[in-house]
């Protein structure tokens, strides 16, 4: 359901794999912001003389970090989708319902490929003017 007239919906879109992250911020159905997060979460790897799981714990910690960085980019918002392929849009998700203030603001999951940025802006705008 949308917001009265007189509110303004700021709604927040972000393409997100393990290895960089993209956020499209809207205000009134405008573009308001871009930006671009890189991981520092390596690849899936067998390390010399670490344990798998060691290798694995290290890795998933990075990934916590980036997930965390993507969300201190959020602001206060009100709608957020979050596309991308894999894994990587459900964990970011989890962690963003563990937010208090940005539980329950997760519209959509939606899988998609690498894009390129025009591609990712020209689709959330049209998803998020789809809901209005």
């Amino acid at each position: 359901m949308r917001k009265h007239q007189n509110h303004t919906t700021r709604q927040v879109a972000i393409w997100v794999d393990h290895h960089e992250a993209f956020l499209a911020k809207f205000k009134n159905d405008q573009l308001t912001f871009e930006e671009e997060i890189d991981s520092s979460a390596g690849p899936h790897s067998h390390g010399g003389g670490w344990s798998q799981h060691r290798i694995d714990a290290h890795r998933h910690e990075q990934l916590k970090h980036f997930y965390d960085a993507i969300i201190d980019h959020l602001g206060a918002v009100d709608e957020i989708i979050i596309l991308g392929p894999g894994q990587a849009k459900h964990e970011l998700k989890a962690r963003i319902e563990h937010h208090k203030g940005l539980r329950g603001k997760v519209l959509a999951l939606e899988s998609s490929e690498k894009i390129t940025e025009e591609q990712f802006v020209a689709r959330t705008e049209e998803y998020f003017s789809g809901l209005s």
